[in-house]
């Protein structure tokens, strides 16, 4: 997590995770996100959740000692930990014991406000044209992905190059243009990711920006 802190828990002390909240985690050999809810917890020991909806699909993958990263919201702050499976068990109901965390990350949402996004966009820089999609976006800035492919190769970039995205909002008709310039690149043969710096948002769009983070926090 970007920004985060990181706490190094003492023995016995209880994680600010509630009975009945909401998880979301990551598990090896899954390649997508999986929901879940905490059910119980042994503090120090093991954790309990549900089995999650897409069970069919993963069952073969739920093996003692898998890997999984667990994220969830509390009170405004998003914590994550890394864990691993440590039984399944299929009666009296299907249920997941996780070990115990010992280390967790945070990061306040109320301070440094970031939601994950899928706009498409349009992204201009230096004359040549690609198509991509805005993967997450803050009030300051963005992430914005684009593949490589036989009609669009990839954009040479540096940093602090000034950029042109056009991309559609949520709720908002046709597109709009932002102007920023790169912070960060991270790039391979398939696909280049761009951290950007928004330069002179428009009010109109700062706004909706904001609107749309505090709708996924609000979701979440």
């Amino acid at each position: 997590m970007k920004g985060n802190d990181i706490d190094y828990f003492e023995y016995g002390k209880r994680i600010n995770l509630e009975i009945g909240i909401h998880i979301q985690f990551k598990m090896e050999g899954v390649g997508f996100p999986l929901q879940s809810v905490l059910v119980g917890m042994e503090i120090n020991e093991y954790l309990i959740i549900k089995i999650p909806g897409q069970y069919t699909n993963i069952k073969h993958k739920l093996v003692p000692g898998v890997d999984i990263v667990v994220r969830y919201l509390y009170q405004g702050t998003v914590y994550g930990f890394q864990t691993k499976l440590i039984e399944i068990i299929s009666t009296p109901v299907k249920l997941l014991f996780l070990e115990y965390p010992k280390i967790i990350e945070h990061y306040d949402l109320r301070s440094q406000k970031r939601a994950d996004s899928l706009f498409p966009a349009t992204v201009k820089m230096k004359d040549k044209i690609n198509h991509g999609a805005i993967i997450d976006v803050s009030k300051n800035g963005c992430r914005c992905h684009i593949l490589n492919s036989r009609q669009e190769t990839l954009p040479p970039v540096q940093i602090d190059d000034e950029i042109v995205l056009k991309c559609k909002f949520p709720g908002v008709q046709g597109d709009r243009e932002v102007f920023g310039k790169i912070k960060n690149i991270k790039r391979s043969r398939k696909e280049l990711i761009i951290g950007v710096e928004f330069l002179g948002l428009e009010v109109e769009i700062h706004d909706l920006i904001s609107q749309y983070i505090y709708a996924v926090e609000d979701f979440f």
